[in-house]
């Protein structure tokens, strides 16, 4: 049972409505959006929910006149309950603003832009403006990335797990900061000194410590495998294999095998193979703790003393966190109890702090089908392609594409043959329809397979009227005659 504690809790939100905290818990992770839980008491009994529902809000852990801890977010979820005899209880939901992106999905084209830009762009579209990017080594831009369906957060967690990105929250009594980050140190370390374990703390308000430390190490992929094809160079395997570097106690056999890498370059190539073994090691050395002292944050480092094998006396980092506490003193008008006074306490998971932590990687929504598309170009051009015969196109779901050349990246065309300088060549011609497959049902990998006939683009000749000819005919470029092979099946 959690000891008694000289902390006291309060609870603010922007509207000024007076509560009185009875319980909360808060639960936290690196690349994870927070979500505190509070059960509060009001001698309001009818408190308008639209004073506190999607509006800001602050919670603050006090030891005497001193902030401890805060939490800032948004209140997601408002709930009143009973009435006592002179309090109302009132249960609410406080989320960081990112947790919305949850509820916004879109179909969207990037292009030419590096994750760190594209997922500052989603953060603004988010309207949050409380954010800031660390970023400790190049990010190559994407030719082509597709948003295809995906809510705002997976896309954002999936593209920041994809470069090795993870993110965490800083709170102070006016907001909360978002920050994305591509390695673990740039937080750097909680002030006021170590964390002191203590499992067998004396008295009701002992020193803030960890009462608990149980650590486990367990065996994980030791080898991350990557490869790619690029059509640029077919007979480079594109192959990346790093090893993980902490296997003295497991088998160094243990690879994973990855196929497509999602990249086209070795510079992309190489960080993205390894942002992927480290993920799946996460968890590989892992302590799990309880105690009370309220500085531990995620992602935060602290040196811990106290502890009888010396060598766990290290640098830790918490990457989870659950804190839960009880202020019985704020329920002594309806309640008995209140002599049990205020109890907090938390479970952790910790990494060491030489561990470069990554978060787990994302699936990739796939589209197992065609789709259509219409063939783009600039103005007053019939036919716009680059060296490789590739065309651009606009997708009937892109919002943003203004029909034009920049609607889409260069995408490649599957022609009748495709041999060494011979072969059949027929380019898509801008109005066109044509049918978009995806490689390995990546979004941002298509590929025209097909073209068909429309309202605004009829066969050559009436049908049925005329199913008895086969013909292969085409348009004379900026004119209005053709050539034509064609054959008539007419019997004789």
């Amino acid at each position: 049972m959690p000891r008694l504690s000289d902390l006291r809790f309060t609870f603010i939100p922007a509207s000024g409505v007076e509560f009185d905290v009875i319980e909360f818990t808060l639960d936290e992770a690196l690349s994870e959006t927070y979500r505190l839980c509070l059960e509060l008491s009001s001698v309001d009994p009818a408190i308008d929910f639209g004073t506190l529902l999607d509006q800001p809000a602050l919670f603050t852990i006090w030891r005497e006149d001193q902030a401890v801890r805060h939490v800032h977010g948004i209140v997601t979820e408002f709930v009143q309950a009973d009435t006592g005899f002179r309090r109302t209880r009132y249960r609410l939901v406080v989320e960081p603003s990112l947790a919305r992106a949850a509820l916004c999905s879109d179909w969207r084209i990037y292009q030419h832009l590096s994750v760190p830009e594209i997922l500052a762009d989603v953060i603004k579209r988010q309207g949050i403006t409380d954010y800031e990017q660390v970023t400790t080594f190049e990010h190559l831009p994407r030719e082509y990335c597709v948003q295809a369906g995906d809510t705002d957060l997976a896309f954002l967690d999936r593209l920041a797990a994809e470069e090795g990105y993870f993110y965490r929250y800083s709170h102070s009594e006016h907001g909360h900061r978002l920050i994305h980050g591509d390695r673990i140190y740039i937080h750097g370390e909680i002030e006021g000194g170590p964390v002191v374990y203590n499992p067998m703390p004396g008295g009701d308000q002992a020193e803030p410590a960890l009462h608990r430390f149980a650590y486990a190490e367990r065996v994980r992929t030791a080898v991350q495998t990557q490869r790619d094809y690029t059509y640029t160079h077919p007979r480079y395997s594109q192959e990346h294999s790093p090893v993980a570097a902490d296997l003295d106690h497991q088998d160094h056999r243990y690879e994973r095998y990855d196929y497509p890498g999602r990249y086209k370059r070795d510079e992309a190539g190489k960080p993205f193979t390894q942002a992927r073994l480290l993920g799946r090691r996460r968890d590989a050395r892992v302590a799990f703790v309880e105690g009370d002292d309220a500085r531990l944050t995620p992602g935060v480092a602290f040196d811990l003393t106290g502890h009888p094998r010396e060598d766990w006396n290290q640098g830790w980092r918490p990457v989870r966190m659950r804190h839960h506490g009880v202020q019985h003193t704020s329920q002594e008008e309806d309640a008995a109890g209140s002599e049990q006074g205020t109890r907090y306490h938390y479970t952790a998971e910790l990494v060491p702090d030489k561990v470069e932590w990554k978060p787990e990687p994302q699936p990739k929504p796939r589209l197992d089908g065609p789709q259509m598309a219409t063939v783009v170009g600039p103005p007053n051009e019939e036919i716009y392609c680059d060296a490789w015969g590739r065309i651009k196109v606009q997708f009937p779901w892109d919002r943003l594409g203004r029909n034009d050349e920049h609607s889409s990246c260069w995408i490649r065309v599957s022609q009748n043959w495709a041999g060494a300088l011979w072969g059949h060549m027929a380019i898509p011609r801008i109005g066109q329809e044509v049918i978009v497959q995806f490689a390995n049902g990546d979004p941002d990998q298509p590929l025209v397979i097909g073209r068909t006939f429309r309202a605004t683009n009829l066969p050559p000749y009436e049908l049925p009227r005329h199913n008895i000819l086969n013909t292969i005919k085409s348009k004379e470029h900026k004119g209005n005659r053709a050539n034509e092979l064609r054959l008539d099946d007419t019997s004789a």
